[in-house]
């Protein structure tokens, strides 16, 4: 399994060799036994290059965990202190991910040097085998029972606009004042647009008419900020801008209940060393920021 991996690490068997400190036929021979016990192949090989099959990739990529179990598991055994290492992937959402998951993972970084990371934004959820992702930063609750969920914040929706806007047009006090005003909508142009609020306990769903959609959060609240209507978005996104007063959130009594931000991970991973220092990083990051810690 070892030589397997270093083949694929190096391009090629006399460089894995060379890194093993064994000879290029005994990584050959260990390679073809590894696939004679697997009855498939794991390289496509040529006279100037080798590849990965797919079940190469699949197998690739149980290997890569298998080991790291092990090594954890023989720490564990010894009373070994073993610092995280390797490689971690990682998904988000886009603007939640620049914002608040890049400066945790560049001081993961700093204080472990021997983890590299590999960082997918997404505002789709991606399935968590398929793309190898070992922490995924959600908003929500997983509908997958089978991932392991830590708890590391918690957020809300809220509809916002500028002081000047607010102070030049017609009040809003209840979700039905929106019709009054110039709605700026994020959509996945697929949707309705229908804003739906809570209060005291029932829903309230407001057909809206946006003068401008987009299918990014970043653009709709940009145009806010420049003076253009209302938008509704995840308080996260506009934490900075309510906390410096340069935009100001409306119909906060209609808001929807919070929604927690979790990280997931597949059960097997959770268990790795570098998995749970990371979704630890994460936790007391987020932990202590006000915008998202509230839980009301």
């Amino acid at each position: 399994m070892k030589v397997f991996i270093a083949v694929e690490a190096n391009n090629g068997f006399a460089s894995a060799a060379e890194s093993l400190s064994i000879s290029a036929p005994a990584a050959t021979r260990a390679v073809s036994a590894l696939e004679t016990t697997l009855n498939t192949k794991l390289f496509h090989r040529t006279t100037r290059r080798i590849r990965l099959t797919e079940a190469g990739r699949l197998y690739l990529v149980e290997a890569k965990r298998l080991l790291e179990d092990l090594k954890a598991l023989e720490a564990k055994v010894t009373g070994a202190h073993l610092a995280p290492a390797g490689e971690i992937n990682v998904t988000a959402p886009i603007l939640f991910g620049e914002r608040y998951i890049t400066p945790i993972i560049a001081k993961f970084l700093v204080d472990f040097p021997q983890v590299s990371v590999n960082a997918y934004m997404y505002d789709h959820i991606i399935d968590l085998i398929e793309h190898n992702i070992d922490v995924a930063i959600r908003i929500g609750k997983p509908k997958d029972s089978s991932l392991y969920a830590t708890t590391v914040g918690y957020v809300g929706r809220v509809t916002c606009t500028t002081p000047q806007y607010l102070a030049n047009n017609h009040p809003i006090h209840t979700p039905e004042d929106l019709k009054h005003h110039s709605i700026v909508y994020p959509t996945s142009f697929n949707e309705p647009a229908v804003w739906t609020y809570h209060k005291e306990g029932k829903a309230q769903a407001i057909k809206v008419k946006p003068r401008y959609q987009c299918n990014q959060n970043r653009s709709a609240i940009e145009a806010v900020k420049h003076g253009f209507g209302v938008t509704r978005c995840m308080s996260y996104q506009v934490a900075d801008e309510l906390a410096s007063g340069e935009l100001v959130s409306v119909l906060t009594d209609y808001e929807d209940a919070i929604l927690p931000i979790q990280a997931v991970s597949l059960e097997g991973r959770y268990n790795q060393e570098k998995v749970k220092q990371f979704i630890g990083y994460v936790k007391e990051a987020l932990g202590n920021n006000e915008y998202l810690n509230a839980r009301n």
